[in-house]
């Protein structure tokens, strides 16, 4: 999951550097998992842009609106707090540089596992400060 925080940050790093500099950014690209083309417009958007945003998945909004600011609650806490669920070991919480040819950024991010029965050690403890909500 990615959570957009600034558009207009966005914009300028991709307007700044893209995959294809003949493109041009102007919004995320949507791919509608009902179209029968869905795999081949993943790939265009990748190819083109490096991202792309999923519609007609089936999950309910509700669970994503839930999902979305489970995440938001998680990465504003501190960094002592968002360390306990990391390493990632294959899953939780994990931090680093990107951008070596000039696009320099941090990035933050959670790993999670779908299966219920694949839980790593870190995210026991992630589980156990946050046990129903992201689960």
């Amino acid at each position: 999951m990615v959570v957009l925080s600034n558009q207009s940050a966005l914009n300028e790093l991709f307007l700044a550097k893209t995959c294809n500099p003949s493109t041009v950014f102007t919004a995320v690209p949507e791919v509608d998992l009902s179209h029968p083309d869905a795999k081949t417009m993943m790939v265009k958007a990748c190819q083109e842009i490096g991202l792309f945003k999923v519609v007609n998945h089936g999950i309910p909004p509700e669970v994503i609106t839930r999902l979305e600011n489970e995440a938001l609650k998680f990465f504003m806490q501190s960094q002592s707090q968002k360390d306990k669920a990391g390493p990632p070991d294959p899953f939780g919480y994990g931090s680093k540089r990107i951008g070596t040819n000039g696009d320099m950024g941090w990035v933050e991010y959670l790993l999670l596992s779908t299966n219920p029965d694949i839980v790593s050690p870190k995210s026991v403890e992630l589980f156990e400060q946050n046990p129903e909500a992201l689960r």
